[in-house]
């Protein structure tokens, strides 16, 4: 059974080249804000303590096993590929949605995150970190689906 698209089918407006460039494009975005921008302020923010009990964000050492990080950056690389995808297709229908979609999910963001956080300065120096980096990720993202 064939399906119809009324213009494109999402999946075959995809750049697939331009694609992966986004999500590597968008990887390295998050190196750079989580590891060169804005560490401790993150970690202070989040209250970041590695698996070995270490106050990284005070500037101990975390001597945690290796096995750990690369796990991390699996789920990092993974999730980052997903959300680049879901612009890629958002776009591909129409920029309006994926202008939506920005909007929406940063606000959710937003929200759940001072449903977890009571002290307003802590709070927004996260919304100010982990939001912007969602906003500027997910721009790339449609710009390059543009592509």
């Amino acid at each position: 059974m064939e399906t119809s698209c009324i213009n494109e089918c999402p999946f075959e407006a995809i750049s697939w080249l331009w694609y992966v460039i986004a999500v590597i494009v968008s990887f390295f975005i998050g190196a750079l804000w989580y590891g060169v921008l804005f560490p401790k302020t993150w970690m202070k923010a989040v209250r970041y303590e590695c698996a070995c009990k270490a106050d990284v964000a005070n500037g101990e050492r975390c001597t945690c096993k290796r096995s750990a990080n690369i796990v991390i950056f699996l789920i990092q690389i993974i999730s980052t590929a997903l959300l680049v995808f879901m612009y890629f297709i958002l776009t591909s229908i129409d920029i309006r949605l994926s202008i939506v979609a920005i909007i929406a999910v940063s606000a959710w963001m937003m929200s759940t995150l001072k449903f977890q956080i009571a002290d307003w300065n802590r709070y927004f120096r996260l919304v100010g970190i982990d939001i912007s980096y969602f906003v500027i990720v997910s721009i790339v993202a449609t710009v390059f689906s543009l592509f």
